[in-house]
């Protein structure tokens, strides 16, 4: 028995991390999609039939398995709608496999019972291992059912009782940590990798995912011969912010231009922040006379734009911006991000708040 046990334990570990690596963006969209879900219960269903094939001989005339902790993960990760799909892909193979037979159909109905359950539960108002152990309890007294409908022998009865209570506790406590663990590792992968994209205060992209995109863009121009334009925004004396309301007032500022710059730019543009008080936006497929017209639009939109302080001050600041364009007025794609830097300092050195390109 312990030999099955083991056996059974490593089949449920084994799955649960191939189903994490194989599924790991499905699982973060368990919430939202019922595809997903569909796949994660039938997923489950199968990891219940393997556990319902490598059963645990308790005597030479009893066995049992674990079929329902698939079930429990399907309604703890993906919700009534899994948890139905994975029952009900046990109950048919347990049919279909084993034969019509009054074991067959009792096990079945409780298999589609358990899931019933296991369903509403995961709709209750409960937290991590609370609902988790509810669904293992209500699961195992279905199956305790089974047993007492199926074994006559009071002493047999005993004994698989027991064992099944003690292997269901231990085994899906086990599956609940293992499977909490490799969920939380996704999400913090996931979580880490936004985060590696994206600037901390303004929520824009940041340097690495700015290169990432104008690498790729630069790909685009030459595999479709399209136009690429740049723009290099600067904040007009923002030293100034800084010394005159402070730092935090500055990180203010920077947020709130980051949304105006995100707002007035075509949804397609790339918005990054590059640097200190300097800004990117790569717009792609774009001529000189739009980008010329994009430009000019975001920095109007920020001269008129009212930036509003932590202490409820409210300034209004300008941008000067560089603009250039491939192929239009940069003939070669690699120097495209140097002209615009030159645009921009004529148009700061030519009175600021204005917008340059190359001639």
């Amino acid at each position: 028995m312990l030999k099955d046990l083991f056996i059974n334990s490593t089949i449920l570990i084994s799955f649960i991390f191939i189903i994490s690596q194989i599924f790991k963006n499905e699982i973060l969209s368990l919430s939202i999609s019922y595809k997903y879900k569909f796949l994660f219960g039938l997923t489950q269903g199968v990891l219940g039939i393997i556990l319902m094939l490598f059963t645990i001989h308790i005597n030479p005339k009893v066995i049992m398995d674990l079929r329902h902790i698939p079930i429990l993960l399907a309604a703890f990760y993906g919700g009534g709608f899994a948890s139905i799909i994975a029952g009900i892909t046990i109950a048919l193979f347990r049919i279909s496999y084993f034969g019509v037979s009054t074991p067959a159909i009792i096990a079945s109905i409780n298999m589609l019972n358990v899931a019933i359950a296991c369903a509403i539960i995961s709709r209750m108002n409960l937290k991590g291992f609370r609902k988790w152990m509810y669904m293992n309890i209500i699961s195992s007294l279905f199956i305790t059912s089974t047993f007492l409908l199926i074994i006559k022998n009071s002493i047999i009865l005993r004994n698989t009782l027991i064992y099944f209570w003690i292997a269901s506790i231990i085994i899906g406590t086990l599956a609940y940590y293992i499977s909490n663990y490799m969920n939380i590792s996704i999400k913090l992968l996931d979580r880490l990798e936004h985060e590696s994209t994206i600037d901390f205060l303004t929520g824009l992209s940041n340097v690495r995912q700015y290169d990432n995109a104008l690498n790729t863009s630069f790909l685009n121009v030459r595999n479709r011969n399209e136009h690429l334009s740049i723009l290099i925004i600067d904040i007009d004396f923002f030293k100034k912010v800084n010394d005159t309301y402070g730092h935090l007032a500055g990180d203010a500022v920077l947020k709130q231009l980051g949304i105006v710059l995100s707002t007035s730019s075509r949804s397609f543009d790339v918005v990054s922040r590059i640097g200190g008080e300097e800004f990117s936006v790569i717009l792609h497929d774009c001529p000189t006379n739009q980008s010329m017209e994009v430009a000019e639009r975001l920095r109007s939109d920020v001269e008129l734009n009212e930036f509003i302080l932590p202490d409820e001050t409210k300034i209004n600041i300008c941008v000067s911006i560089g603009s250039a364009t491939y192929p239009d007025n940069v003939n070669n794609l690699e120097n495209l991000v140097h002209e615009a830097d030159t645009a921009l300092y004529a148009a700061k050195h030519s009175g600021r708040n204005k917008v340059c390109h190359p001639e």
